[in-house]
């Protein structure tokens, strides 16, 4: 192939480079963790991650303008859940890459090993769609796959 820009590449490493930096906020990325089980409120936001009620809603609305949570009323309260909740397992696999080769870091190990024991309690539900998707993905690679060696084949033909 020349040596010229793929477009696509470009494409998704900016929609990537986005999320990335939406999700870089601390409490954003809890929020989300946190909606991995349902529905919550700002007030149980509020609640479960000691900040004021303001800052969660103004998190919320960042988080909403970029698509990565929804809201519902019910009554007099706005419920917020993730828009695909396949991002929170996402986001606990990779507290891995934040730990530092060093043994002297007793404490982050602690605080990652606590927080993945927490964040990785899925309900059943989460599991069997979580297997489901899985199930797609390998599918679709096994079409990718299929499709790249067909190109091959025509190419050396």
């Amino acid at each position: 192939m020349g040596g010229g820009v793929m477009p696509h590449r470009v494409l998704v490493a900016k929609q990537l480079s986005e999320l990335f930096s939406v999700l870089a906020h601390p409490v954003r990325l809890q929020i989300v963790v946190e909606l991995r089980n349902g529905e919550l409120c700002v007030n149980s936001l509020q609640d479960i991650l000691g900040v004021r009620q303001s800052a969660v809603s103004q998190h919320l609305a960042l988080l909403k303008a970029h698509h990565l949570i929804k809201e519902r009323r019910h009554g007099r309260q706005v419920l917020y859940r993730l828009t695909s909740p396949e991002i929170a397992p996402w986001i606990v696999q990779g507290i891995p890459l934040i730990l530092p080769d060093a043994s002297d870091s007793r404490l982050l190990k602690s605080a990652a090993q606590r927080v993945v024991d927490l964040w990785s309690k899925t309900t059943e539900s989460e599991n069997i769609q979580q297997q489901g998707n899985q199930d797609e993905v390998l599918e679709e690679t096994e079409e990718e796959q299929l499709e790249e060696r067909l190109m091959s084949l025509v190419k050396s033909l």
